[in-house]
């Protein structure tokens, strides 16, 4: 069977990505695939809008990487307001020290 997406694809359907910061985080993060997390070293973080685009992309990473997929819920305010906003994220982490030298 044929890959549907490539890595490539999944590093562009992500919103952005960053050093894994999971560890010394932990309470943040709910984990909903493989609790045996990649260490942060090493490891990049794909922050995704949906479960759907998350799991699909947790799914092509695993195949090369060690992976898991975790999901957090977070608030923030915008300029001066005052007001809370409240978002999620879906995170994947993948060992990947390759990409992880280029932050």
């Amino acid at each position: 069977m044929n890959n549907l997406l490539s890595l490539k694809d999944c590093e562009d359907l992500s919103n952005s990505s960053c050093q894994s910061f999971y560890y010394g985080r932990e309470d943040e993060f709910e984990v909903w695939r493989n609790n045996k997390i990649p260490k942060n070293l090493g490891s990049v973080m794909y922050f995704y809008d949906s479960l759907t685009t998350a799991l699909i992309c947790y799914n092509v990473y695993k195949r090369k990487y060690k992976t898991s997929l975790v999901w957090r819920e977070h608030n923030y305010t915008i300029g001066k307001s005052k007001k809370q906003h409240w978002d999620e994220d879906w995170v994947v982490i993948a060992n990947n020290p390759k990409k992880y030298k280029e932050f």
